[in-house]
């Protein structure tokens, strides 16, 4: 990592010289005009500060993860990796900032029982694109995984800012496919909402699950979202026909304010897919939003049935090859004879057993 060109390359700051990031992609759009204080107790609330605050407290503070650091026009340097150390750090040396919130007098506690760095460390970066490779393998592909959607808006606002697919997956160690397939389902939830003025929050909650959903070719035809060799930056990647098509399949997959989701685990969404690939199954989803009877109506029970079907015959034909060596034992016996029983139940269903 380089020092800023105009600065000293220290190893160690003051505390208050260090300004929490509000870029940070795992924060909303709205904190990016938010003041250090709103920030603060932001990521103390949503991301267990007071976690890293005890770990400070019992062990101190490990001075091998630095935190990485830009630096600003007016002598102070905003943290681009480590907020949450930040935060704890801040509240450590200064406890009343935890006044009137939860914990504070665990807070207290703490600012008492821990010794912090005179300079705490880190290293300086002359901007934020020096950073995306660290922060690319720790938070995208690395060991420490930012939640669905922070992954997908770094990644986006590294395209809008001029990358291509494929330097940004050079950069954050994911393959270009998977790139574009962030890229366009955070377009899409974007798009959704200054465009189609859909109300995507929870979308954003649940965005693994969306991004599961989008790995189904019939919910992408359903909105008509781009495949990731078609996906354009810089533009939303729906026609402005489909808003309606969006807001459906939003509530499909997470609700609304009248309507519960149709399906109770992201495993449904295979199901939810033949539903929609289907005008009958179609039909019945949206008059009735039972799934269920949707996927029967698209013909997913009989499909289903085949694939079980396909299934059992391949693994006894595949048994056959071992009979020979184990055929005489009592326990595949017994196997094969339930097996018998499950087939005269499904050929013969009045048949006694």
């Amino acid at each position: 990592m380089t020092a800023h060109p105009s600065e000293p390359s220290p190893r160690g700051l003051p505390l208050d010289i260090l300004l929490l990031d509000s870029y940070n992609p795992r924060l909303p759009a709205e904190m990016k005009t938010a003041d250090q204080n709103a920030l603060l107790v932001y990521i103390l609330y949503t991301y267990d500060a007071i976690g890293v605050a005890r770990s400070i407290a019992r062990h101190g503070y490990f001075e091998s993860e630095p935190l990485i650091v830009i630096p600003d026009d007016h002598g102070a340097y905003f943290v681009v990796e480590g907020n949450r150390r930040l935060v704890a750090l801040k509240i450590l040396a200064d406890p009343t900032l935890a006044e009137g919130l939860d914990d504070a007098d665990e807070w207290r506690e703490l600012a008492e029982a821990a010794t912090l760095p005179g300079l705490v460390p880190i290293v300086v970066a002359r901007d934020r694109r020096e950073v995306v490779p660290i922060i690319g393998y720790r938070h995208i592909s690395g060991i420490e995984p930012w939640e669905p959607y922070a992954k997908a808006r770094f990644i986006a606002s590294l395209v809008d800012d001029g990358m291509k697919f494929q330097d940004v997956a050079n950069l954050v160690g994911e393959a270009p496919t998977s790139i574009a397939n962030h890229y366009r389902n955070h377009a899409i939830v974007k798009q959704a909402e200054q465009d189609f003025e859909i109300d995507a929050s929870r979308v954003v909650k649940r965005f693994g699950v969306f991004t599961r959903a989008m790995n189904s070719p019939a919910l992408r035809a359903h909105i008509a979202a781009p495949a990731p060799s078609e996906v354009s930056a810089g533009t939303g990647p729906l026609p402005q026909t489909k808003a309606e098509s969006v807001r459906e399949l939003f509530s499909w997959l997470f609700g609304d304010d009248e309507h519960n989701a149709v399906i109770d685990e992201s495993r449904n969404i295979t199901d939810l897919g033949t539903a929609v690939a289907s005008e009958d199954g179609l039909a019945v989803l949206r008059n009735s939003r039972d799934l269920e009877a949707a996927y029967i109506a698209a013909g997913g029970l009989r499909d289903r049935l085949l694939r079980r079907l396909t299934m059992a015959y391949t693994n006894l034909e595949a048994a056959a090859e071992d009979m020979p060596a184990y055929g005489n034992e009592d326990e595949v016996q017994q196997l094969l004879a339930r097996c018998w029983e499950a087939l005269k139940g499904l050929t013969e269903p009045d048949a006694e057993s």
